[in-house]
């Protein structure tokens, strides 16, 4: 199995056996998270993004197809903010980086963030996000969310709720957090997350 974010960069490749067994799924997170290590290393920012959703009808899958459909909205319009022309030669290598996942509530304190939305049988997306500091405004990615919620959220979509939190130490040990579900559940598994870009023609 290769899965990858064709970035400008360079290509981040993830290559690990044609299998889902445990390990593999174990090995692939801890790659990923050794990778925001060494980015965040380098300057860029993390942040744990959770993408908590309207009541979608349907089964598992039907649910994860509309998830999937938000996420590539939510990227896009976060795209556009962060650069007025994101395939420009001076913005290489400074697209945003976002590996989600979907993921359910198991611990007390995801339980109790969640708290009335445990909608969708608790399922909703987890989003570990890099972030390159040469970008159209200074401030926090947190207030940059916060103050522009309304774009992002708004009555048309099946996007509820949206918590951003930066990543600040332990980069190996949020990122398997967020992933969690990858690792423990193979009828998810490392087909089930979602790597963007996903090539830089592919962002416009």
């Amino acid at each position: 199995m290769k899965n990858y974010a064709q970035l400008e960069m360079g290509t981040v490749e993830m290559t690990m056996p044609d299998t889902n067994s445990y390990t593999t799924r174990k090995a692939y997170i801890e790659a990923w998270g050794r990778y925001f290590e060494q980015r965040m290393d380098v300057g860029w920012e993390g942040y744990l993004i959770t993408l908590m959703f309207k009541h979608i009808p349907g089964s598992e899958a039907a649910r994860l197809r509309v998830m999937e459909q938000e996420l590539y909205r939510v990227y896009a319009t976060h795209l556009s903010r962060l650069f007025r022309q994101p395939n420009a030669p001076r913005n290489r290598g400074k697209l945003p980086i976002w590996i989600a996942s979907p993921d359910y509530p198991v611990a007390k304190q995801e339980k109790q963030m969640l708290g009335d939305v445990r909608i969708n049988n608790g399922l909703h997306l987890h989003v570990a996000a890099l972030c390159h500091r040469d970008r159209r405004f200074a401030g926090s990615m947190v207030n940059h969310f916060a103050d522009l919620m309304h774009i992002y959220i708004h009555g048309q979509h099946e996007l509820l709720r949206m918590d951003i939190r930066p990543i600040e130490t332990e980069e190996q040990y949020v990122v398997g957090y967020g992933f969690k579900t990858v690792v423990k559940r193979a009828s998810i598994g490392v087909d089930g997350m979602i790597v963007l870009p996903r090539t830089s023609n592919e962002v416009r």
